[in-house]
């Protein structure tokens, strides 16, 4: 279904923002319905992709630029429809096993197959919820090797033009400093310094012209913490 699904949204690249927005947001309803239902025949291959698993070293922050309030099966839709699909439908040469078999992501919550790419996700109040283990690769980066040993930290929102609060800094840095104390200052990255194609965890994460970027806050907040 991926090739059709690919089809479809470039068939609306010359509409206007709105309606390739409207068109994307109900493809993400139907995905978002049937995992849900347990519709959809996916694979099997448990821990398939995590047996390239590294010594976590680098820490990257992304946001999930949608709507505060991005439920599981949300966002096991999103990555599905975005990512896994798009990659078994043509898999890359190391790869072609793949090829025709259904899509799977080796990796499972409350006995259903999910699709997270982050490991960790941050509410706007503060709250932490852990997605997938430490021992689980997910597909976040946009660089193998970088996936298979860094932990992904999304914020839950659309921070694209905006600064997370301070309880939402403070939290993440209490979470890295908790969780990761090896991972150095120098290893936390925004998703944006691994991969040009995106600006993601912000536009404001880096230095500006005017004010420091929130990472730099970010990193201060875990040297205060580390230095406690």
């Amino acid at each position: 279904m991926i090739p059709e699904v690919e089809a479809l949204l470039g068939n609306l690249l010359n509409e206007p923002p709105a309606v390739r927005t409207a068109a994307k947001r109900s493809l993400y309803d139907f995905f978002e319905f049937h995992l849900a239902a347990g519709d959809f025949s996916l694979g099997h291959g448990v821990g398939e992709f995590d047996t390239e698993r590294r010594p976590i070293d680098t820490i990257v922050i992304h946001h999930t630029s949608n709507v505060p309030g991005l439920s599981g099966v949300r966002l096991s839709a999103i990555e599905l429809m975005r990512f896994y699909g798009p990659y078994f439908a043509n898999p890359p040469k190391g790869d072609r096993k793949l090829r025709g078999r259904p899509i799977f992501s080796g990796h499972e919550h409350d006995g259903r197959q999910v699709f997270w790419p982050y490991h960790w996700l941050i509410r706007g109040d503060g709250r932490t919820e852990r997605l997938l283990s430490d021992s689980e690769t997910g597909w976040h980066a946009g660089n193998w090797e970088i996936n298979c040993r860094s932990i992904a930290i999304v914020l839950d929102g659309d921070y694209e033009h905006n600064r997370p609060s301070k309880t939402v800094l403070k939290s993440m840095a209490d979470l890295i400093h908790r969780q990761y104390p090896e991972v150095l200052n120098e290893r936390i990255l925004g998703h944006c310094e691994i991969t040009g194609k995106t600006t993601c965890p912000s536009r404001l994460f880096l230095w500006g012209r005017i004010r420091q970027g929130w990472k730099e806050e970010l990193v201060s907040l875990v040297g205060l913490q580390r230095a406690a």
